[in-house]
């Protein structure tokens, strides 16, 4: 099971799509960066110019078109913004980190689909076999009622019962072949590869929190889908913090050199260096409605997170209550097998002996498929209700000692919004 929930979140589209969307978050904070450094634009231009000025009018050009070039070079340096270059930095980093949390968090969803479609297959497979064997057993009953009454011995009316319950036989041995088919394309979806060999995993019980509480608290303090929407927070509240930059001055420092060539002024050669100040008084209150707009999602976001806390402690709760409930019914459902063996055995004994009917015998043969099935069901619905638990608390990958994609580590610590 480990190979495969490995292969799975190596090669799984969905997780490699997560992993995409982090490199896009690392190009935006390379973005972000750009805002600390020079600027350099270049601007050029060549075409025809009437000027009337005292000058053309004095050298009778008032009213002639003349070609003029001119080229430009301006070098800025950004100096004070109100912040609003950090703040988009730590906007950006922490995009890295909610992404980065989102593929972890993407890998553990996955992890625990392809643990439970692992699980489904190999649960198919035993009902399967199970199913083979309760049709085997209602046509060696079928064959022998058929001899009987062939020979005159036997009721048409009981062969004819034992005929419709060979057929429901076949019916359940087609179900479960269906079923089974249906968890192998799960499996290849998930994994890429048809399952074969399916090995039954270990129980990782042994490895489970002593209670729920402390499952909760793991959930809430490390799951990744938490810590994604934790950085989702931060990524608001830079947004907020870049917002009320706009209400700042903004001081540069810029230095040009411009170059022009025309008939009346002929070469011209001009060189600057600026301190700039640029201050909006007024932009029609866009500028506060974009920060109480942003105000607003970084309310938002925190809402999100405390969905996602519920959510991830919902999840836990109801694994481990699954866990437990599973604990408790195998013993009932191994008694139910043993008993309904019994009972089977006993009822071909004495319908041997004509003590029992071919109903009771029927019946017995039904019970006990059915307390197989419920038994195996069982077993895996408590397997899997065990890898449910460390799925809750984000730690399935960890459980199975598979290392998490690359791109799930997160920058926290050095992105300077913490």
């Amino acid at each position: 099971m480990r190979e495969a929930v490995e292969q799975a979140v190596r090669t799984n589209p969905e997780v490699l799509a997560s992993a995409h969307r982090r490199f896009a978050a690392d190009e935006g904070v390379k973005q972000a960066l750009g805002g600390y450094l020079p600027r350099i634009d270049l601007n050029a231009g060549t075409g025809r110019e009437r000027l009337d000025s005292a000058d053309t009018r004095l050298l009778g050009l008032s009213e002639t078109t003349f070609a003029r070039h001119d080229t430009s070079v301006t070098l800025s340096q950004m100096l004070f913004d109100g912040f609003a270059v950090q703040s988009e930095v730590a906007r950006q980093r922490a995009r890295v980190d909610s992404s980065a949390y989102g593929v972890a968090a993407t890998a553990e969803d996955l992890a625990l689909r392809t643990v439970g479609t692992y699980l489904e297959v190999l649960r198919r497979q035993e009902t399967v076999v199970e199913a083979a064997d309760n049709l085997d057993a209602h046509q060696r009953i079928y064959n022998q009622i058929r001899k009987l009454s062939e020979s005159g011995v036997g009721r048409r009316a009981d062969l004819d019962q034992a005929e419709s319950r060979l057929a429901l036989a076949k019916d359940n041995l087609r179900q479960e072949q269906s079923s089974l088919r249906d968890a192998e394309v799960s499996y290849v979806r998930l994994v890429g590869t048809p399952p074969r060999a399916l090995l039954i995993p270990d129980s990782p019980d042994n490895a489970l929190p002593p209670s729920e509480g402390m499952a909760l608290d793991a959930a809430s303090n490390g799951h990744p889908a938490v810590k994604s929407a934790e950085a989702d927070v931060a990524v608001a509240s830079a947004l907020n913090s870049g917002a009320k930059a706009a209400l700042s001055p903004r001081v540069d420092l810029e230095l040009a050199a411009n170059r022009g060539n025309d008939i009346v002024r002929g070469v011209t050669n001009d060189r600057t260096i600026m301190l700039r100040l640029r201050y909006n008084f007024s932009s029609g209150g866009a500028d506060l409605a974009r920060i109480s707009e942003t105000g607003f999602q970084v309310q938002e976001a925190s809402e999100v997170l405390n969905r996602t806390r519920r959510q991830v402690q919902e999840n836990v709760s109801l694994a481990y209550n699954a866990n437990v409930t599973a604990r408790d019914r195998l013993g009932v459902l191994r008694q139910y097998v043993d008993a309904s063996a019994a009972t089977r055995e006993s009822y071909a004994k004495q319908f041997s002996i004509g003590q029992r009917t071919l109903l009771d015998l029927l019946n017995a043969e039904n019970e006990y498929f059915n307390a197989r099935l419920a038994y195996t069901t069982g077993q895996y619905a408590q397997l899997a209700s065990a890898f449910r638990i460390f799925a809750g608390m984000g730690q399935l990958l960890g459980n199975l000692q598979i290392t998490l994609p690359t791109e799930a580590v997160a920058v926290r610590g050095r992105s300077g919004h913490d």
